[in-house]
């Protein structure tokens, strides 16, 4: 089904599903945990906070490895969201950029669709976080 799509209309597709309407910063960290861990289970890492005595532990911070780039997102302590793109070479990190919400989604997504278009097993992990099962 999803073979039909031109490329940068699956791109689309990619951020629309990252962004699923989710307004509040937990909604959003939660969501993005679920579908990335699910999606690229290897290649993310979640992190959540709240101690041994607390009810809830929300995601505190999400970092997506691909090959040469890794995507952070975290929520700080007042509520706010901040998002990196961070250059990586052998395990080092040269540049770290701050992005909009929007941007992280967009770059994640582009990442996503050049790794399906590599890979047979990523191509069917991005169906089913676009397509949900």
């Amino acid at each position: 089904m999803t073979e039909d799509l031109d490329p940068a209309l699956h791109v689309d597709v990619l951020v629309a599903a990252l962004r699923l309407d989710c307004q509040e910063a937990s909604d959003l960290l939660e969501f993005l945990s679920q579908k990335l861990t699910q999606a690229l289970p290897q290649a993310t890492t979640m992190t959540r906070s709240g101690g041994l005595f607390t009810k809830t532990h929300p995601v505190k911070e999400i970092l997506v490895r691909f090959d040469d780039y890794h995507y952070q997102i975290t929520r700080e302590q007042h509520g706010s969201v901040t998002a990196k793109s961070l250059k990586v070479v052998r395990g080092v990190v040269l540049k770290t950029t701050e992005l909009s919400v929007d941007q992280w989604t967009t770059e994640i997504a582009q990442q996503l669709a050049q790794l399906a278009e590599r890979s047979a097993q990523t191509r069917q992990a991005l169906d089913k976080f676009v397509l949900g099962g």
